[in-house]
């Protein structure tokens, strides 16, 4: 069988192309006969009974056994699956003709030749023509009439209707049907200008930002117009493109159809797929012509300033006052601040606002930050849309504020102390729990809830330190009027006044005296003739009382009172409240008791309570007595017995520190009532964490909890849990979690280094990235991780090259660390390249600080040598330079440098500060002779000065 088939095969091969041979019909099937050559060994052949360029051949022509002339068609290659292709002879022969003919009409026409063609059919976006012999072409909307035209290009075409035009491109070979598509024709007036053979060339994609462009549409989807720019490039439009106006934004799909002309604006190029994007012209603001040639179209950044007016939709209302997120591009969203919602101030701005409305914006600023993300700040306020001056204010500074301006605002938060309101986006005041309203509030959360308007009018504002106080009460006039309806000077020893409890301590009562806000001390020891174990059990924050006025200090404010029952007479007549009780007491309602700390510089406890390494120790205001156990004894004694001599104005020294001894003992005061409510129970913990969601204390609290029972796994997904409950807008507290977990990981992950970066690489992702890679860099230097720390010193550099606190910190952490003075000085170096011009003197100034405390003091020396030799002026470097020579204590050193400075010709204001800190060193010293000595030199500097 095998030498049979080689035989076959060697047959075939002999056989020549074209070559006429004889063959015998073996099978006769619907289109195609298998013949067999017995001149070549009975070799099998196939004949095509139909082609392209033929019709059928009838079947009957043909029969088993009938002997036919045929052409040798096509030979098989060595493959053994070829085929030999045999040809009746008279089919050969059509189709070499036909071909040659097909080949001399192709041969007649290319690109540039004028043809004349006649309409077969009109399409939205093209026209189909038939010239030459059986040869079809196409004509592109596009290319019938000029860029500047404004009528429909197909309007005056008609099917029938003959037409002269240009062959711009050749007809391409369809690789899927294997036939040839249609020609590309023009009928533009420019391209047929000469009816002579000419070429065109291909239109190249010349398109820029800013151009305004006709297209025609080609698809109409949800969300995107899908358009033609000319026969090799398209455009698209995005429905927050295409209108300002909510309605036609609404009637998106409805106001586009196919081939329908418009007219936008480029707002975005993309030359690799010869994709536009457009921006719809008749409704949009002038754009910045900033080119974006090199981008894709995916990664446009959008064209957006501020004053624009643009199209949005709402993507999503945030809980409680934090506003909406608009959509007002594919990629880009903005943000509505509570106060921008509406023009009038209204009890409930986001009434009739959902999800998915398109509205019309005002575009307020825009921010682009450090790593790329661009942050949009809108307004849907209609007058503010229309630029009227007649709509609600809103005090976009502090510097518009004053004392006595009515202002309305939004509540933000409220807590046991007072709230915080919204005055505008950019302005937000306090209100303390006093000046919430006339009458005494007892619970504010319950009376005054987050997104409430309220109106006011401010106390005081601040721009330097950017806060603003506010007062509900409903009594005109400021705090300092108030203050002068009962004053320090209409009060007399042996008053009885009425008041009411402010605050308890365990030291004494504070009571505010009716009708003002004065506030007395009622110490502990003057409640009663007999000792007060409890002052708690006795009296509560909110109770009236009727105290007697023991002492007054108009100078430092202060009122001593007393509720001893021996300092009120028998005979004292009863009030209008009923007879007094206990030393002066009026009873209460228990239910209207309140449960009160006090102001906004009280202890804070749980729940609610901010984490401690947030909330520095607090500072106690002199006028309401906010003192210590220890000084509050001592000073209402003496105030009590008359001992005013004892109680002189103290130095500042003392003053500070007396200061700061009141705030260690009032932060003692703070853990140990802490201490009183932390729960014990997971079960009090989920009490807690459900009552004070967003306080990042009390989770990290929880989570310290369970690591005391190594339960590690429940303190992850208590962490993890946290993370997903704190409001979104709460950063800080996020990132106080975040800490926590690198902490958790750090001293229980298994491998900790890799489970560390795991968590860091997610904090990233939400909170502030400098302050996320400062957390991490503080758990490392705390636990000496030196090679982490400079690992991540090194990403920090490069990430945040620009920040003068992260090359201080890269500073600092090697002069610890023992660095030579070289890889010092290649820090100094790279960080003033990359610094800005501004931070340079302070980042030096920091350096020669740091080294001077870190034992190179040589070094600090010669790099504030190099910053005076170019600011020899600058007082406030002499300054510090001084105080750290004088820190170091070398005497001769500090003389001759003081000695240097004071021949410096400066200002006498500057001479005046400088001769000063002289003379306070050498009075410290105690050198009588050097005190004359420096005296001399402030003589002279002031003769000459005057000559």
């Amino acid at each position: 069988m095998g030498k049979r088939r080689k035989r076959h095969r060697a047959a075939v091969l002999d056989l020549e192309l074209r070559e006429e041979v004889n063959a015998v019909v073996e099978i006769v099937k619907d289109s195609y006969v298998v013949l067999s050559v017995p001149e070549y060994n009975h070799a099998i052949g196939f004949a095509p009974l139909m082609d392209y360029n033929s019709q059928l051949l009838p079947q009957h022509h043909y029969d088993n056994g009938q002997c036919i002339t045929v052409v040798v068609g096509s030979i098989p290659s060595s493959d053994p699956s070829g085929r030999l292709i045999l040809l009746p002879k008279g089919s050969a022969q059509d189709s070499n003709i036909s071909s040659s003919k097909r080949a001399k009409k192709k041969s007649d026409y290319k690109v540039g030749s004028l043809v004349e063609a006649e309409i077969i059919d009109i399409k939205p976006l093209e026209v189909i023509l038939k010239f030459g012999v059986n040869l079809h072409g196409r004509i592109h909307i596009t290319e019938v009439l000029e860029e500047d035209c404004s009528e429909h290009p197909f309007s005056k075409l008609k099917i029938g209707q003959k037409v002269h035009a240009r062959i711009v491109a050749q007809a391409e070979h369809s690789a899927k049907t294997g036939r040839n598509l249609k020609w590309e024709l023009s009928i533009k007036p420019s391209l047929l200008k000469d009816l002579e053979e000419s070429t065109t060339s291909e239109a190249e994609l010349n398109h820029s930002i800013n151009d305004i462009i006709r297209a025609y549409v080609v698809k109409v989807d949800t969300e995107w117009v899908w358009l033609t720019v000319s026969r090799k490039v398209m455009a698209h439009l995005f429905i927050l493109d295409s209108s300002v106006e909510p309605s036609e934004l609404k009637e998106f799909q409805q106001r586009y159809s196919v081939g329908q002309a418009v007219k936008g604006r480029i707002i975005g190029v993309n030359r690799e797929k010869r994709l536009l994007r457009l921006k719809a012209f008749d409704n949009q603001c002038m754009l910045e012509n900033i080119d974006d040639t090199q981008k894709t179209v995916s990664s446009i950044a959008e064209h957006t300033k501020e004053g624009d007016i643009i199209g949005g939709r709402i993507q999503r209302i945030l809980p409680g006052v934090g506003g909406l997120v608009i959509q007002i591009g594919p990629h880009l969203h903005g943000r509505v601040h509570y106060t921008e919602i509406v023009d009038s101030w209204v009890p409930e701005p986001l009434s009739g606002i959902h999800e998915g409305q398109f509205v019309k914006c005002k575009v307020l600023a825009v921010s682009r930050q450090a790593e790329g993300s661009v942050r949009v700040d809108l307004s849907l306020r209609s007058r503010k849309l229309d630029n009227l001056t007649t709509c609600a204010p809103r005090f976009e500074k502090i510097n518009d504020l004053c004392p006595g301006t009515e202002v309305k605002g939004y509540v933000k938060n409220v807590n046991p102390k007072g709230c915080f309101i919204m005055l505008s986006r950019m302005v937000e005041a306090r209100i303390i729990l006093s000046n919430l309203s006339d009458e005494y509030v007892e619970n504010p959360q319950k009376d005054f809830s987050v997104g409430m308007l309220v109106q006011g009018r401010v106390l005081s504002a601040e721009p330097l330190s950017g806060k603003v106080e506010v007062s509900l009460r409903k009594s005109t006039g400021s705090k300092s009027q108030k203050l002068d309806d009962i004053s320090y000077s209409d009060l007399h020893v042996g008053d009885i006044v009425d008041g009411q409890v402010k605050r308890v301590e365990s030291y004494g009562l504070f009571v505010t005296i009716k009708s003002s806000e004065l506030v007395g001390l009622c110490h502990v020891s003057e409640l009663s003739d007999e000792p007060v174990l409890d002052i708690n059990a006795c009296y509560k924050a909110g109770d009236i009382v009727k105290p007697k006025i023991l002492k007054i200090d108009e100078d430092r404010h202060r009122v001593s009172l007393g509720l001893k029952e021996s300092y009120f007479d028998s005979d004292l007549t009863d009030d209008e409240n009923g007879n007094e009780n206990d030393g002066g007491r009026v009873p209460m309602d228990i239910s209207r008791a309140p449960q009160m700390s006090g102001g906004f510089n009280s202890t804070l406890v749980l729940p609610g309570r901010e984490p401690r390494a947030s909330v520095p120790p607090l500072q106690v205001a002199l006028d309401e007595y906010e003192v210590s156990d220890q000084e509050g004894d001592q000073k209402a004694h003496e105030i009590a017995n008359g001992n005013e001599s004892n109680v002189k104005k103290s130095d500042r020294r003392l003053k500070e520190k007396a200061r700061k001894q009141r705030e260690i003992e009032i932060s003692a005061l703070e853990e140990r009532a802490l201490q009183k409510d932390i729960p014990q129970t997971p079960d009090e913990f989920e009490k807690l964490v459900r009552s004070s969601p967003n306080s990042s204390f009390v989770w990290i609290k929880y989570m310290a909890f369970l690591l005391d029972f190594a339960d590690v796994e429940k303190a992850r997904s208590v962490a993890e849990r946290a993370l997903r409950t704190i409001n979104i807008r709460e950063e800080e507290e996020k990132l106080n979690v975040w800490v926590a977990y690198f902490n958790l990981e750090n001293e229980y992950g298994s491998p900790r280094e890799d489970a560390v970066k795991k968590i860091f690489q997610r904090a990233l992702q939400y909170c502030d990235p400098k302050k996320v890679h400062l957390a991490l860099l503080g758990m490392y230097e705390r636990t000496k991780q030196n090679e982490l720390a400079d690992e991540l010193f090194d990403r920090m550099t490069k990430r945040f090259k620009t920040s003068c606190k992260i090359w201080l910190r890269r500073i600092q952490f090697s002069l610890t660390q023992g660095k030579d003075v070289e890889y010092i000085k290649s820090v100094v170096n790279r960080a003033l390249l990359s610094l800005p011009q501004s931070k340079r003197i302070k980042f030096l100034t920091q350096t020669a600080i740091l080294e001077f405390k870190c034992g190179v003091a040589e070094e600090g020396r010669s790099r504030f040598e190099l910053i005076l030799r170019e600011y020899p002026k600058r007082t406030d470097i002499w300054s510090v330079y001084l105080d750290q020579e004088i820190r170091l204590g070398d005497t001769e050193i500090i003389r001759a440098l003081f000695d240097r400075v004071t021949c410096l010709s400066l200002p006498p204001k500057k001479m005046k500060f400088l001769f000063k800190k002289y003379l306070r060193y050498e009075k410290a010293q105690g050198d009588e002779e050097r005190i004359e000595h420096v005296k001399q030199k402030a003589m002279e500097y002031v003769e000459i000065s005057r000559a």
